[in-house]
């Protein structure tokens, strides 16, 4: 899950003294005034007597409320339960960006497990196709570089250079099979040849050509 709004667990409690708060700093609770009774509070917010009393505790704790005995709770400072809002959200937004955090590297891992597995299956097709295709013949397209053409097979040391082997050059749309080392290489010739498993890059190598060629 990578969504930046997602929720990062509080206890109860947290959330209770979290509200109570925003509701002293947005005025509806003002100092001075006497706050509901616990019970009250509890009932609010769905929640038991004492976790609505660790809650009252915090805001006590940080001088935003006081507790008395017999008097309940009354409000102490509104800049005070500002500032808790503040760095309540503070941190709370830390919290969510660090488990979002979290959440991309464990998704980066499945999605790397996937592709480890992906290429698995592509090497082992791969073997299996060269067994069943041991000559398995590539193509080039000759485009550059320009000193090549003209050129024969033999005087470009094609097989000493790559170790291709030229099965067949197609030349204006007609193809010449099984070319002799005096066959001569003109731009825009279809190669075709047989090799190991690195001829392919090899070749593009001595042609100078890219991946998109």
């Amino acid at each position: 899950m990578s969504d930046v709004t997602k929720e990062v667990k509080s206890s109860k409690y947290q959330k209770i003294a979290v509200a109570v708060a925003q509701r002293i700093a947005d005025g509806d609770y003002v100092v001075g005034e006497k706050l509901k009774s616990r019970t009250t509070i509890a009932s609010t917010f769905n929640v038991s007597p004492e976790t609505a009393r660790k809650g009252l505790n915090i805001l006590a704790d940080l001088n935003i409320l006081t507790l008395k005995h017999g008097s309940g709770a009354i409000v102490l400072s509104k800049e005070k339960a500002m500032d808790f809002i503040d760095q309540y959200e503070s941190i709370h937004s830390i919290a969510v960006i660090k488990e979002n955090i979290r959440d991309n590297i464990r998704q980066q891992q499945k999605d790397l497990n996937a592709l480890e597995l992906l290429v698995n299956d592509f090497l082992m097709q791969s073997q299996s196709i060269s067994k069943q295709y041991p000559l398995m013949t590539y193509e080039i397209i000759a485009s550059k570089p320009t000193e090549i053409f003209g050129k024969s097979i033999g005087e470009l040391n094609l097989w000493q250079q790559t170790g291709a082997t030229v099965v067949a050059i197609e030349h204006n749309g007609e193809l010449l099979k099984s070319p002799g080392p005096y066959a001569v290489i003109e731009k825009g010739d279809h190669i075709y040849f047989v090799g190991d498993d690195d001829v392919y890059s090899r070749m593009k190598t001595f042609f100078n050509l890219t991946m998109g060629l």
